[in-house]
């Protein structure tokens, strides 16, 4: 699961980030990635982030895998 993150974050970045990195905080990811990143992650993994939740979810790659983990459909 931590490789197909991570590539799912390559692609939406276009640049490689770690597992454990904080994307928002360092200004790596912004809005409009963040939108790009739910769509994906709806498209690929069936499953919905809600816009409250966004911020938590997308904090790290590792923060994403988990909420996928618990949410996949």
């Amino acid at each position: 699961m931590e490789q197909e993150i991570l590539a799912l974050f390559e692609k939406i970045l276009s640049r490689k980030v770690g597992f454990h990195d904080e994307l928002i905080e360092s200004d790596i990811l912004d809005s409009i990635l963040a939108v790009d990143m739910v769509l994906e992650v709806q498209d690929v993994y069936g499953c919905m982030i809600p816009p409250t939740e966004v911020a938590s979810v997308l904090k790290t790659p590792a923060d994403l895998a988990q909420y996928i983990e618990e949410h996949r459909s």
